[in-house]
């Protein structure tokens, strides 16, 4: 699966090149946006410890940037690499700052996309050609990148343990749950579910593609699932 997956990708696309560094930059300013919002909110140590970087080699990770893409790859999917930030949860001033920290990545992804959507809506921007060998670079990789943000904001939000959906209600959990749930051997089976569910749940992923449609609306959706296809599969 993962050989047919490689080979099915247009390597020679320009814009497949240009999404791949726009994501990583993507991922930086996600976990920046945890850090900043941790340092408001009274991590000091963060700054300390240089959490506030716009340099993705900080925030590389084992899991997110190295494991989980090789599963992803596994499951014939994009091996996208994530990121993380530490940021002392004890020293947050409350809850709600808590949760904010947990809700500040998704919210940085949701804003790209919100910025890279403007020039895709009919009567804005550009007025894209119905066949996307017609599209610049640009277009490609504004479309896909779009595409992109939109559906890791939404994956992101499942409330499963070490996602930020679940990141954003454990502080109001009961402790003793919360402690269960976000701890081995709980917390990997449910990632593990999750991953299942993407990889074999077919009405899983429909859903999800509807949540997006019904979000972006008709046009957008089709411009950047177009702009997407595009970019990796250069159709």
């Amino acid at each position: 699966m993962p050989t047919a997956f490689l080979a099915a990708i247009d390597f020679s696309q320009p814009a497949l090149w240009a999404v791949i560094i726009g994501w990583v930059m993507s991922v930086t300013l996600h976990e920046f946006a945890h850090g900043l919002v941790g340092y408001w909110g009274g991590d000091y140590t963060i700054r300390e410890r240089g959490g506030l970087t716009l340099n993705p080699l900080q925030y590389v990770d084992p899991l997110m940037s190295i494991i989980l893409p090789i599963v992803f790859l596994l499951m014939g999917g994009l091996p996208l690499p994530g990121g993380a930030t530490f940021v002392r949860r004890d020293l947050l001033k409350s809850r709600a700052w808590d949760s904010a920290v947990s809700a500040a990545g998704p919210l940085m992804n949701l804003i790209l996309f919100a910025l890279l959507a403007i020039p895709l809506l009919p009567g804005v921007g550009w007025n894209l050609p119905n066949n996307t060998d017609d599209w610049t670079t640009l277009q490609k990789f504004v479309a896909a990148m779009c595409f992109l943000q939109l559906l890791t904001v939404i994956l992101n939000l499942i409330p499963v343990p070490p996602l930020d959906g679940f990141g954003i209600i454990a502080p109001f959990l009961d402790p003793d749950l919360r402690l269960k749930l976000s701890t081995p051997p709980v917390s990997s089976l449910l990632f593990f579910g999750y991953f299942m569910l993407l990889w074999q749940a077919r009405g899983f992923l429909d859903a999800i593609m509807r949540g997006m449609h019904g979000i972006m609306g008709d046009d957008l959706f089709h411009t950047t699932l177009k702009g997407y296809a595009a970019t990796f599969f250069g159709r």
